[in-house]
């Protein structure tokens, strides 16, 4: 039996979040599903897929921010997220209909594991 478990030490995010477009979210998703990547909802229905994290730690810096034209916003994100073996997370405000980007809690990775156990029939609760 396996057991996956993450501790986090209350560390202060330094990164804001960084506001990007429904285009530039649209090119990380092709890229991220391209390579397998893609965490949470692999679906096309507009509201779900802004909501999501994926990860970010397996590629090159340059190669995610040419998708986001090299925002500084989004290069901070990226970077710190890479840094702490964290992944990203994508929001979508409602009110303001912006997306934002920013580092999730979630360590890199987890998700895949956490799959890996339910192929192998292993509850996780």
């Amino acid at each position: 039996m396996s057991i996956t478990f993450f501790l986090s030490a209350g560390a202060q995010r330094d990164a804001k979040p960084a506001t990007v477009t429904a285009r530039q979210l649209a090119a990380f998703r092709a890229f991220a599903r391209e390579r397998g990547e893609l965490l949470d909802h692999d679906d096309e229905d507009p509201l779900v897929a802004c909501s999501f994290e994926a990860r970010v730690c397996p590629w090159s810096l340059a190669s995610i921010c040419a998708l986001f034209d090299y925002d500084e916003g989004v290069i901070a994100v990226v970077e710190e997220a890479q840094f702490r073996g964290l992944n990203v997370r994508f929001d979508r405000d409602d009110a303001t209909r912006s997306i934002s980007l920013c580092v999730a809690s979630t360590p890199d990775g987890s998700d895949r594991q956490s799959r890996a156990a339910r192929g192998l029939g292993i509850a996780s609760t």
